[in-house]
């Protein structure tokens, strides 16, 4: 690599870094009056996916004990966020469950997330969308490749192209 090429990359890095840091300031966002710990947060999501996935699969996919997910389990049981139920075919089994509750805060979350975004890009005039529109689709093409080489399955609906 060049050292012209080093000097965009930090500067690129830079820019998304300060963006990143502008968003963390943005008090709209209902992230940051739910009271939950990342791994909670991470927990809401991948239920999303994987909703009444049984609790030894969810340890592998956060890297957590059996225990420490148990902990993480009962806070959000707690909050009414998710359930567990016994797998009907062996009783040994724990399956954890997206409740209405969870599926209403995330949605929230992410709504939120939205309407900021939003906000941001309509302060863009049509040139620079588009531009922005392709540099995305790059990136994605990017993010895309690397995560097939490092051998991560990507659901069929992340893998199809955004393009209209």
């Amino acid at each position: 690599m060049t050292i012209h090429r080093n000097a965009l990359l930090l500067r690129v890095m830079t820019a998304e870094q300060r963006l990143r840091t502008l968003f963390a300031y943005d008090r709209t966002n209902r992230i940051f009056s739910v009271n939950l710990t990342m791994q909670q947060l991470k927990v809401l999501i991948l239920l999303t996916r994987h909703d009444g996935i049984p609790s030894q699969e969810l340890t592998r996919h956060l890297g957590v004990t059996l225990a420490t997910l148990s902990g993480i389990v009962d806070r959000l049981v707690a909050h009414g966020y998710v359930t567990r139920t016994e797998d009907p075919h062996d009783r040994r089994i724990r399956r954890i469950h997206l409740s209405p509750a969870g599926r209403e805060v995330l949605t929230e979350i992410m709504d939120s997330g939205n309407r900021a975004q939003q906000r941001l890009l309509q302060r863009l005039d049509d040139e620079t969308l588009l531009m922005l529109e392709a540099v995305l689709l790059r990136l994605l093409d990017a993010a895309r490749a690397d995560a097939l080489e490092q051998g991560i399955e990507i659901p069929d609906d992340e893998a199809t192209s955004l393009e209209v």
